[in-house]
Parts: structure tokens; sequence; C-alpha cells
């Protein structure tokens, strides 16, 4: 198995050898063999948006690829929609985890403690909008978007939504922003096909006002959320908001097969930060994430999970500083995850 590890010069390099050492550690607790490639991309490649026959090729030979450019500065989301385009990831599956030691830093106050939902969609593109304009109708000005869904990859989504509620809690969530426009319903025929194929996991449709409520009132009740892509960019910020920080939120792509590219999903820090105060878990759980769905590797990434949960809640990294909890740098930080993910190895033996 092998994972290709991209990263740009400066905090996000340092954040990729962090990840590596928490996954070295449970490499050699669990006796498994992993194969690492560390390339950084040209600045001209990130510039002009334009990987690399290289950097595509290495991406392509690898089971999981670790995007560690996620950067203000040294980072563009055009760079990372080539890249996955060319790879042919046209999903998007993004986890939305609640850790309790952070509710007290939500933006969005309440009660989340337990939430830990996985959010599936199509990933959005341009292609989606063919056609937008202005016309005059009756008199009045108006403007109009034609949307379009794809058959294929909405089957993509949703195949991959059941294939992940196997290994969760089995129940999966369908919903859309509205019910009446005909690519909704292609999205929901779609999801109630693939229902049927995995006759072990419940399939539920609610409406969006009402997952809204429940997203807010009881998130715990959520495990997989299969949404439009426009009601998933919606459900995200939410999640960010209530989750305390965004710097702890990871993300995927991933397409018909087991690869797909790992990332965190927010910028990780402002340049002025220093590279041992800021926070690698984002990295650490996005390569958790690639362990369970490129590497089928389910208990080592509940390892590194539970590990994570429980640094969190005994120190911070500068960025994530708490007064009632000791400051500790990034280094050590990574340090006592790696060495609690071994330890949550070692006891299941």
């Amino acid at each position: 198995m092998k994972i290709c590890i991209l990263s740009s010069p400066g905090i996000a390099d340092e954040m990729a050898k962090h990840t590596k050492t928490v996954l070295d550690a449970v490499c050699k607790k669990s006796y498994l063999s992993l194969d690492f490639c560390h390339r950084q991309p040209d600045p001209s490649e990130l510039q002009n948006a334009v990987p690399s026959r290289e950097t595509v090729d290495l991406c392509r030979t690898s089971d999981a690829v670790l995007f560690c450019m996620q950067q203000t500065g040294a980072y563009t989301q055009e760079y990372l929609d080539v890249l996955r385009s060319k790879l042919g990831l046209f999903g998007s599956m993004r986890p939305i985890r609640i850790f309790p030691a952070l509710t007290a830093c939500a933006a969005v106050k309440g009660v989340f403690d337990g939430m830990d939902c996985l959010l599936v969609q199509e990933k959005w593109s341009d292609d989606m909008l063919p056609e937008q304009g202005e016309k005059v109708i009756d008199g009045d000005l108006c403007g109009y978007d034609v949307l379009l869904a794809n058959s294929q990859t909405s089957q993509l989504a949703a195949r991959a939504a059941f294939g992940a509620a196997k290994d969760r809690s089995k129940k999966v969530i369908f919903s859309d922003l509205s019910d009446k426009m005909s690519s909704s319903a292609l999205r929901r025929r779609v999801a109630n096909l693939a229902a049927s194929e995995f006759d072990q996991i419940e399939l539920s449709h609610l409406p969006a006002p009402e997952l809204m409520r429940r997203f807010t009132r009881n998130p715990g009740s959520i495990d997989v959320l299969l949404t439009d892509p426009l009601l998933g960019e919606i459900l995200f910020a939410q999640g960010l908001a209530m989750s305390g920080t965004p710097n702890l939120q990871c993300a995927s792509y991933f397409g018909y097969g087991k690869q797909g590219i790992y990332y965190n999903a927010e910028p990780v820090c402002d340049l002025n930060e220093k590279a041992d105060e800021v926070c690698p878990a984002s990295m650490i759980l996005a390569a958790a994430m690639a362990l369970r769905h490129s590497m089928g590797l389910e208990w080592e990434a509940c390892c590194i999970e539970k590990a994570v949960a429980k640094v969190l809640s005994l120190g911070r990294t500068a960025d994530l500083h708490q007064p009632s909890l000791p400051t500790v740098s990034a280094s050590v930080f990574t340090a006592y995850i790696a060495q609690n993910a071994a330890d949550y190895i070692s006891a299941a033996e």
C-alpha cells in the first residue's frame, strides 16, 4: 500500500511530517507496511493550477494522496480541482465531528456532544450550471440558472454513502434543497436504487428544513448524510461553526475505486504563525480517513481518531490555546497522538 504526500514549503510541509510520524507509529505497532512518497510541486504548478505529469503519475500509482497544501499563500482550490479531475475523483466526503473538548469554542452554541456524521455529496463543479442568464418575463427582468444532475456521479456518491454506512450505524439520510427540482428527483431515485442494493442499510428521506432542525438540536441522530452539492456546502459551513474550530476538519475526494485525495478542509493558519504553533490534527485526521476508505484499515483509523480526541482534552497548540489547558508545541502534540494511537492498538492485541 502506497501513500503519496503532496506538500508545499513551510508550515504545510511541517504538518505533513507530523502526519507521517503518526502513521509510522501506527504501522509499527500494527505490523503494517506502508510505502510513502513525498513531493513538493513546483511553485509554477500551483500558480498556474496545472499539476505536472510527474505529480499526476505519482498520484495515480498511489492508493491514497495526502494533499497538505491548504495554507494561505501556498494553495489554490483550482489546483486541487484539476488534480482530482485528472484522477477521476468526482465525489466529496467530509466528516463533521464535534470534539467534546472544543464545544466551548464553537461559534454556534448548543448541545452538540456526540455529533459524528459523514457528509457525502457530488463535488460541485461548473458543469452543473451549463446555462444561466437574465431575460424579461411578463415585463419583469428575471435571472435564471439551469441546474443539472449527472446520474453517474449521483450514483457514485450514493454508493459511497451506503458503503461507509456499513461500518457505522447502518443509517443513511438523504436530503436536498427542494424536492420540486428535477435534478433533486433524479438524485432521490438514484439513492433509492442504491438502497435496494444495500438491504442492511436503512435509508430515510428528510426535507431540508427538518434536517437543519435535527442538525442543530439532535446532531447525534445523524450518521451518514447524502445530499445534493448545494445543501452539502451549507451544512458543512454550519458544521464548521458548531465544531469549535475549522482547523480540525478534514475532507476527501473519491472516485469509483478505493483511491482518494485527503486534505484539511480549511486553511491551516495565517502565515504569521510559527510552524510549531499550528495544530496538525486536521491532516492527521485526513490520514485516518485515508486508512479507512482507501486501505480498509478501520481499526487503525479509529485508534488515530481516539488519540486526537484524547490529546485535545489534555493540551493544545498555541493556535487552539485554552487557558485551562497547557500549551504544547506541534511536535509534542504529535508525539502524544502517536503514542496514544499505538497504545490503543496494543490494548486490542
